[in-house]
């Protein structure tokens, strides 16, 4: 009985032995991060009555990661420009300001070699947008911020 009970256990420890040692591979797929960057390149026109027009210039999609989101603006003042990516459903993604493009700070030294501050406002000016696109983005709107309420200026579709 006993060769009997150890010829059981060499086939046992041998069918054991024998099965594959194969790993399960998982279906799950993760989703990765876009890795595109947008520039997005506007002009903005003052017209008579201080009213704004935007207009669309171009957009141009590279491959990269940025560095850092956009700083984000607390307090919006008057002619400030806030853009929202929208998704396919017009549902919001992200928001940033944008400090008013019409108006440049510029610093010089004066006559005395002292540093000053002026504020020139401009009635016309190109600038860009540049994003990290999430995935899902399809659109974008520019909306500039007045009182009493803001009033959309332009929405576009992303290639």
């Amino acid at each position: 009985m006993k060769i009997k009970n150890i010829l059981y256990f060499i086939i046992l420890c041998l069918t054991i032995s024998c099965n594959t040692k194969q790993q399960v591979i998982s279906e799950h797929k993760e989703i990765t991060p876009s890795t595109e960057i947008l520039f997005l390149n506007y002009e903005l026109i003052k017209g008579m009555y201080n009213q704004k027009d935007i207009r669309f210039i171009n957009q141009i999609t590279t491959d990269g990661k940025l560095k850092e989101k956009p700083k984000q603006i607390n307090h919006p003042n008057n002619g400030d420009l806030k853009y929202t990516i929208l998704d396919k459903d017009y549902q919001r993604i992200e928001s940033y300001f944008i400090k008013n493009p019409l108006r440049k700070t510029v610093e010089f030294v004066n006559d005395l070699g002292n540093f000053e501050k002026k504020i020139i406002d401009l009635n016309s000016v190109q600038f860009s947008i540049r994003i990290q696109r999430p995935v899902n983005a399809k659109y974008i709107t520019i909306t500039e911020v007045t009182t009493p309420k803001s009033i959309h200026s332009l929405i576009i579709e992303l290639d």
